[in-house]
């Protein structure tokens, strides 16, 4: 029998196999999704320890329930909406506790970029320092739509289905995100 370069398959082979119980497709299955998940999170809360812990109970969502998935071709979709789901319980469980809502500009993480001067450097953290503080600063339901919107790329219908919410309400909470964004940033931009 040949071996199985698990590294070079597509994502919906790895994702068949896993279906079968194959433990190292799940493996590399979550090893190409989790960079996605984890960034999903960090947009969406204030970086803290509730990313990593929303993160990993989402990967063992996905896999424990992979088997439910009737249609490879909507696993992001899917796996978006298990993430989402897993965001809402966070916040029903720790709805006293408003560590997941409140923001700390000191714990902002910033992703290096070895190829700008150090000016550039500067300038780009900055802006992406206040660009993430704006992002935390909207209401939860707009925070979540723009999200998914211009950083998961989902369209109109896709997040009113995910979110179980009307096209024109998330058309309306997508417009309103982006003008307080616009507001917002207009010093920086």
């Amino acid at each position: 029998m040949a071996r199985i370069n698990y590294k070079k398959l597509p994502i919906k082979d790895l994702i068949l196999y896993t279906k079968n119980s194959d433990m190292k497709a799940t493996a590399e299955l979550i090893r190409r999704i989790q960079k996605e998940v984890f960034t999903f999170f960090c947009h969406l809360c204030p970086p803290n320890d509730m990313v990593a812990d929303l993160t990993q109970e989402t990967l063992i969502k996905i896999v424990r329930n992979i088997n439910k998935l009737q249609n490879v071709k909507y696993f992001k979709n899917w796996a978006n909406k298990i993430a989402i789901n897993v965001f809402y319980d966070a916040l029903r469980k720790h709805k006293k506790n408003s560590q997941i809502l409140e923001q700390d500009d000191s714990e902002l993480n910033f992703i290096e970029d070895t190829k700008s001067m150090p000016i550039e450097t500067c300038q780009s953290r900055e802006l992406e320092c206040k660009i993430k503080a704006c992002i935390i600063n909207l209401p939860i339901n707009a925070r979540l739509a723009i999200i998914l919107r211009e950083l998961e790329g989902l369209s109109y219908e896709e997040i009113a289905k995910l979110t179980n919410t009307n096209l024109g309400t998330v058309k309306s909470r997508i417009s309103r995100a982006r003008e307080k964004l616009q507001t917002e940033l207009a010093n920086y931009l």
